[in-house]
């Protein structure tokens, strides 16, 4: 039961209705008119949705309606929702986060960090049943790919695969592993030959049925998404439910991180413009001292700099993935230079990297200027920071995304 504190006349402004029409006159013109009737639809399904969410639940009861509308991932084409790429994967990431943030961590991380590689790689029946099983709603997935001592250090992973006439056996523990618990399948990752991992990792669909078994971890501030930590227990995985086998299963992972971490790109700048403008509405109409807190200097100056930040993020993000879209995404293979590969995993690290800490910062920031009723139940801006705190750690930390970019700096200096 909500006990509130929160004025009626403020709340209902607060209705995400409200909150989605703020954010369509932002973004409105950075959209193509089909792009604009998705986001309508989308955004209808939300505001219709969110009535039904019961926030004692885990999100998982809400995923098969997900799946109805093809709201599980929009990376790609799947039966008859063709309006797909990683633009219109940050969009829908964008208005879910908005509407319901653990929800989205969570059918992200079914629908692209386990579902993408069906989609690139899964050429079997058995592959094309997981994949609908998984877009549908019906069943859960996750990536095993973390690991307690190496993190996501794939030159030196753990897990271990052997090759056998009809597949592979995969033995090792994954940790930090999103919707483990809950899951039915995982795309799982393992070494023929420590030494040679990227000539010998094998990417493989796995399922719980295979002899998975699961420990949940306790993360606080997603009491609604079950964190694990997973093992393989030997388990043995026939080649039709391979999709990377020794050879390309290192190089499948890495294609597959640029549309990943665009992916979380748009649930950041969820989180971010759902906290921004929740705050700003309740600013503009919370008086204090008989005048709006917004008439103050001290509150409306950090929320026009957070605006102006959040804004330039929004647009660097779709422009980022229009160019993948266009030169990768829908592009063949071979025609697809290296430079623009490499180009793409910095692009993408950069605007996960600032989307991601600008969300916890917007969302920190807000609470502050808002005050004691952003961290009750009565606002979504609680919610949202509890997100907020582990989405820079989602696709590889900080600490990750800076070893990689500098990186490119020391290219870049050698060429001077």
């Amino acid at each position: 039961m909500v006990v509130k504190v929160l004025k009626d006349e403020i709340a209902q402004k607060m209705a995400l209705k409200n909150v989605y029409k703020l954010l369509n006159e932002q973004v409105d013109l950075l959209l193509s008119p089909d792009e604009r009737k998705f986001v309508q639809e989308l955004q209808a399904f939300c505001i219709d949705h969110e009535k039904k969410i019961d926030y004692t639940k885990d999100v998982y009861v809400d995923f098969p309606e997900l799946g109805k509308h093809g709201y599980i991932q929009r990376l790609n084409s799947w039966k008859q929702f063709t309006q797909a790429g990683s633009k219109y994967e940050i969009l829908l990431g964008l208005n879910l986060a908005m509407m319901d943030p653990e929800l989205d961590l969570a059918r992200l991380a079914s629908g692209i960090l386990c579902g993408n590689p069906t989609f690139q790689h899964g050429h079997t029946p058995e592959l094309k049943k997981v994949q609908d099983e998984l877009m549908a709603g019906t069943k859960i997935g996750c990536i095993g790919m973390t690991e307690m001592n190496r993190g996501s250090d794939t030159g030196h992973m753990e897990a271990r695969c052997t090759t056998l006439p009809d597949g592979f056996k995969f033995e090792g523990t994954k940790a930090f592993t999103t919707n483990g618990p809950k899951a039915d399948y995982f795309i799982g990752y393992g070494c023929v030959d420590s030494a040679k991992p990227r000539e010998t990792m094998v990417q493989a669909m796995l399922s719980r049925e295979m002899g998975i078994t699961t420990e949940r971890l306790t993360i606080p501030v997603v009491p609604r998404v079950h964190i694990g930590k997973t093992y393989f227990n030997g388990l043995k995985c026939p080649n039709t439910m391979v999709t990377g086998p020794p050879g390309k299963g290192h190089e499948y992972l890495f294609d597959g991180l640029v549309p990943e971490r665009l992916a979380i790109v748009g649930s950041s700048l969820g989180i971010g413009w759902s906290s921004l403008l929740n705050g700003v509405i309740y600013c503009s109409l919370r008086e204090q001292f008989g005048n709006p807190i917004m008439s103050y200097q001290a509150v409306s100056f950090p929320f026009a700099d957070l605006f102006i930040r959040l804004s330039s993020a929004t647009i660097t993000a779709f422009r980022i993935a229009e160019i993948y879209d266009a030169k990768i995404l829908k592009a063949k293979r071979e025609e697809i230079s290296k430079d623009l590969f490499k180009a793409s995993a910095q692009w993408s690290s950069q605007i996960k990297q600032l989307a991601a800490r600008l969300a916890h910062e917007i969302t920190y920031e807000t609470q502050q200027l808002m005050g004691g009723v952003s961290v009750t139940d009565n606002t979504r801006v609680a919610q949202t920071a509890g997100v907020s705190q582990i989405q820079e750690v989602i696709g590889g930390s900080r600490g990750i995304q800076q070893l990689i970019l500098s990186g490119n700096l020391a290219k870049l200096i050698r060429s001077i």
